[in-house]
């Protein structure tokens, strides 16, 4: 199940979808990672909601969770959460939500970084909590980078079709700081104002909250 983090949660575009429930037991994961994430590339305006923090989390293959910050303009505080083979779609403002149903076969929760991007070849397997992953196995190799907030950084860059794509690591704890992809003179940029990788794992993240008007995707 691919979670594409777009402008808003309703906007997700989440493939595969059946309205019967497997009856899946999974086994919880001992750890999951909490990401903060922030758009500054495109710079947003001030106090704009593209300006606002987004946090994520991820457990296994099997959880995610994406939460957006509220939107008061458009009534909108997207929440989703991936608990495979289920998933919902919220919106907290008006506690309203869809749940829906992976058929599989494969029942692996995708995080992409970059989805309204034209380059569609392998950056689609530039994930959340994969970067370093994925760098390593384009053979990326690092190397000295620009300063980050007066920290030394490693720098790793590879060119994918008619794209451009870079992400900086903190030199110490090789967690990521930012990333960008550059593709036809325009540059988009995420900074990661926290990564946490190796937190307890919290099975009720991973649930619906109650008192959310549900509704089944048709």
């Amino acid at each position: 199940m691919n979670a594409l983090c777009s402008v808003h949660i309703p906007l997700l575009a989440v493939v595969g979808f059946g309205l019967v429930q497997t009856g899946r037991v999974q086994e919880h994961p001992r750890t999951m990672m909490r990401i903060s994430t922030q758009i500054v590339e495109p710079r947003p305006d001030p106090g704009s909601f593209a300006a606002q923090p987004k946090v994520l989390w991820r457990a296994g293959t099997k959880y995610a969770r994406v939460a957006e910050s509220p939107d008061i303009q458009n009534r909108v505080q997207g929440l989703m959460i991936i608990n495979e083979p289920d998933a919902w779609m919220i919106n907290l403002f008006d506690k309203s939500g869809k749940h829906m149903v992976d058929p599989g076969p494969s029942l692996d929760v995708h995080l992409p970084i970059f989805t309204d991007t034209s380059v569609k070849t392998r950056l689609k397997e530039l994930e959340f909590g994969r970067e370093l992953k994925f760098f390593a196995h384009e053979g990326a190799q690092g190397s000295a980078g620009e300063a980050i907030s007066g920290g030394a950084t490693e720098r790793y860059q590879l060119t994918i079709a008619s794209g451009r794509v870079v992400l900086w690591t903190d030199v110490k704890s090789k967690k990521p700081l930012r990333v960008s992809l550059v593709e036809n003179a325009l540059s988009k940029t995420i900074e990661y104002l926290s990564y946490d990788d190796n937190l307890a794992f919290n099975p009720s993240l991973f649930q619906p909250p109650t008192g959310i008007a549900m509704q089944n995707a048709k």
